[in-house]
């Protein structure tokens, strides 16, 4: 305001409605007023200016109100701020240039409605350092963050090892959800800048660090969004007719291998051999004594009770697990999420990011027990490169056996090496659960059939060439 301006509360009160409109006074006397400025629902902020005696040779007292939009940081920030503004115009009406720096403040800093989040992020990010630049990159090998808040953009450079994720978080102006329907579902405008994983790694990282965004937009919580935001879906047998006969996964616990497997197999077979065996020369003479059959087809029949006992317990537990992940999916009543409560995702996302990429360069195969990753970028490239263009047989070769050392991520979040993989999905016990301490849910892949019997009939249909193969080996 000019040095003419009235001295007086009440004018000042009335210049203040005029001059801005947008302000909502709540309320207003000779000692103080208390205002509201919002440019969304998710930008507001709300102060209490107090007119001291001798007000206004003494500058006026500000009070920001801390709220679920104002942090206490951001409420000492904006106190010193405004009460520099009121500081430098002792002796003049004050309380206009107060509200114009407040509405000034909160049109133009798009970090506002996730500042909390902000200052959580940049904590995860660096590990609680000062490694933050304004505007600028940091290109070392340190995990950063750079902050430009006049774009309301967030540069997020992570790195593990020798690998390393750059990224880029624009936050729009209508944070937590977005300001106009062509944004729908990009609060926070999410690319990958630049990275030394292989394509198909980063895709898998920046495809679900989007939709998750997109979810929790929609109103679903950070952890039901990062589960439904996953890029490796279950197979159609699992989610198609509610009809189908129920898939009879054979765990760890129930089945120690194929070997058990054998065993009983085998044991089976030879006392049908004492049953049925016959003197050579003479089909009508038994080989074993009528005690000797009779005992061989009693323990038989108790080992097919014992095997039904066992399969009926497991064909009850693949029940409850099957129902369980059903009723886990069905739980998330997607009519709910329309965006009418759309939820804060920048630090989620921040969350899932710093998470994935500093685990995946430490992760271990849950079969072989190796790291699944090259500790060389460069090797891990190498294990992408297609055979269609190698130059020579020999490199095509090599090419196929590097392709059996690519990492691959299950349904359950683990990675496994493509070879260990394939054999974990492609032979006995089928539909075991994943390896890793902690996880214990059942292995899928796109890749791979998600329906056992499909992968039972492939396993017999290889040991019956192998026999096939080795009958006509010992024949020849």
């Amino acid at each position: 305001m000019s040095s003419s301006a009235p001295y007086s509360v009440a004018e000042e009160v009335k210049e203040l409605r005029r001059h801005l409109p947008k302000v909502v006074i709540s309320s207003a006397t000779e000692n103080f007023i208390t205002a509201t400025y919002e440019r969304t629902q998710f930008s507001r902020v709300k102060a209490t200016l107090t007119f001291p005696e001798g007000y206004p040779t003494h500058p006026l007292i500000v009070d920001v109100a801390c709220d679920d939009v104002v942090p206490p940081g951001l409420k000492k920030k904006l106190e010193r701020e405004l009460g520099g503004v009121a500081s430098s115009l002792a002796g003049k009406g004050q309380l206009c240039a107060v509200f114009e720096k407040l509405v000034s403040f909160v049109d133009t800093n798009k970090f506002l409605p996730c500042w909390r989040e902000l200052r959580q992020c940049v904590d995860l990010v660096t590990g609680g350092t000062t490694r933050v630049a304004a505007g600028k990159t940091n290109e070392s090998c340190c995990s950063t963050v750079t902050i430009i808040e006049s774009k309301g953009k967030i540069k997020v450079s992570l790195w593990s090892e020798r690998y390393f994720y750059r990224s880029s978080v624009v936050i729009d102006d209508g944070y937590r959800s977005t300001s106009c329907h062509e944004d729908y579902g990009k609060p926070c405008r999410f690319e990958m800048e630049s990275t030394n994983f292989p394509p198909k790694i980063e895709s898998l990282l920046t495809s679900q660090g989007k939709e998750l965004v997109r979810r929790m937009q929609d109103g679903m919580a950070a952890e039901d969004a990062l589960k439904m935001s996953n890029p490796v879906r279950l197979p159609k047998t699992f989610k198609g007719n509610t009809h189908e006969p129920v898939k009879v996964r054979l765990t760890q616990e129930a089945v120690k291998g194929l070997k058990k497997d054998t065993e009983t197999l085998s044991a089976v077979r030879d006392l049908r051999d004492v049953n049925a065996a016959t003197k050579q020369g003479d089909v009508r003479v038994k080989l074993h004594s009528k005690k000797e059959r009779k005992d061989a087809r009693r323990m038989i029949h108790k080992i097919t009770d014992r095997e039904i006992a066992k399969d009926s317990e497991q064909e009850e537990k693949e029940r409850q697990w099957q129902l369980e992940e059903k009723a886990r999916i069905a739980g998330y009543n997607f009519t709910e999420f329309d965006g009418s409560n759309p939820q804060p995702s920048l630090l989620t996302l921040v969350k899932f990011l710093v998470r994935e990429v500093h685990r995946l360069p430490n992760e271990h195969c849950p079969v072989c027990s190796e790291l699944t990753l090259p500790t060389d970028p460069k090797d891990l490239k190498a294990l992408y490169q297609s055979s269609v263009d190698a130059k020579t047989e020999k490199e095509k070769r090599s090419r196929k056996a590097a392709k059996q050392k690519r990492p691959m991520r299950t349904y359950c979040g683990c990675w496994y090496h493509h070879r260990c993989l394939d054999k974990y999905m492609r032979e006995p016990p089928f539909g075991a659960e994943c390896r890793t301490e902690g996880c214990g849910r059942r292995v899928y892949h796109n890749e791979w059939p998600g329906d056992m019997k499909v992968l039972e009939r492939e396993w017999a249909a290889k040991q019956a060439k192998a026999r096939e193969i080795e009958d006509a080996a010992m024949f020849l």
